[in-house]
C-alpha cells in the first residue's frame, strides 16, 4: 500500500533539493580541479614529453632506428622509404649528450641498423667541440657494441640567410672531425647528403630549407635518397 506524502515534507524537500544538487556539483567540480595531470604537464619539457611517448610505445623491436634531433623527428621515414619496420627516435632540440643519455632505450629495440644525425644543436648552444666529439665517440662505441650497424650522417649546413649563419664554419669543422672519428670503425658507415644540398658557397641551398635550417620536402627527398639504399638492406622484420 502506498502511503500519502505529507505536503509539508514535500515543501521542505523541494527547498533542500537545489542545495543538495549544488553541493554535489561543487564536489564534482572540486574533484575535476584536483586532477594533477594538467598542472604537471605544464611543467614538462618537450624532451620529457617525447621520451614519455617513447616509453609508451608498443613497439618491442625495430630493425631500423632513426636517431637524432628535429631533422630526424620531422621525417616521415616509413612514408618516405616504404619500409614498415622503422622506429623514429628523433627529438627536436636534441644534443649529443642527451642522445648519449637515452641509448638504453634505443638498444632495447634490438635494431640492426641505426641512422644517426646529431651535432648542430651542440654548435648552436656553444658546446665545446671536444665535448661533442667525446659524446659521439661514446655513442658510436655503445651502439657498435650492441651489434648494430651505425649510419652516421654529416651535420647539414644552414642557409646563407639563416640568422645564425656563422655556425656554418663550426659545422664544417665538426664534420671534418666526424670523418676522422668514423675512419676505421668497423660498424660505422658515413652518409653524406651535403653535395646535393649545398651550393658552391658551402651553404644549404634555400630551396631545401623553409627557415634556414629545417628541411623542405625537396630537402627530405635528397636525404631519403642518401639513406634509402641502406634502409632497403636492413628493412626485414
Amino acid at each position: 500500500m502506498t502511503m500519502p506524502l505529507d505536503p509539508s515534507f514535500l515543501r521542505r524537500a523541494g527547498l533542500l533539493l537545489p542545495v543538495v544538487l549544488a553541493a554535489a556539483t561543487f564536489a564534482a567540480a572540486g574533484e575535476l580541479r584536483a586532477e594533477p595531470a594538467a598542472a604537471s604537464g605544464r611543467n614538462m619539457t618537450y624532451y620529457e614529453v617525447r621520451r614519455g611517448l617513447f616509453a609508451m610505445s608498443r613497439i618491442e623491436t625495430a630493425p631500423i632506428v632513426m636517431l637524432g634531433d628535429s631533422l630526424t623527428e620531422a621525417g616521415p621515414w616509413t612514408d618516405l622509404t616504404g619500409c614498415l619496420h622503422i622506429a623514429n627516435r628523433g627529438i627536436g632540440g636534441d644534443t649529443t649528450s642527451k642522445v648519449r643519455e637515452r641509448l638504453d632505450e634505443v638498444i632495447a629495440l634490438r635494431p640492426r641498423a641505426i641512422f644517426l644525425m646529431i651535432g648542430v644543436n651542440d654548435i648552436s648552444l656553444g658546446v665545446p667541440r671536444e665535448a661533442t666529439l667525446d659524446n659521439l665517440r661514446a655513442i658510436l662505441a655503445r651502439l657498435s657494441g650492441a651489434d648494430a650497424q651505425v649510419f652516421l650522417s654529416y651535420v647539414l649546413p644552414v642557409t646563407a640567410t639563416y640568422s645564425k649563419k656563422r655556425i656554418n664554419r663550426d659545422i664544417a669543422a665538426l664534420n671534418a672531425e666526424i670523418a676522422r672519428l668514423a675512419r676505421g670503425l668497423r660498424n660505422v658507415t658515413l652518409v653524406d647528403a651535403r653535395p646535393q644540398l649545398r651550393g658552391d658557397d658551402g651553404f644549404l641551398r634555400p630551396e631545401f630549407a623553409y627557415d634556414g635550417i629545417h628541411l623542405t620536402p625537396k630537402g627530405y627527398a635528397v636525404l631519403r635518397d642518401a639513406v634509402a639504399p641502406y634502409i632497403a638492406q636492413h628493412c626485414v622484420p
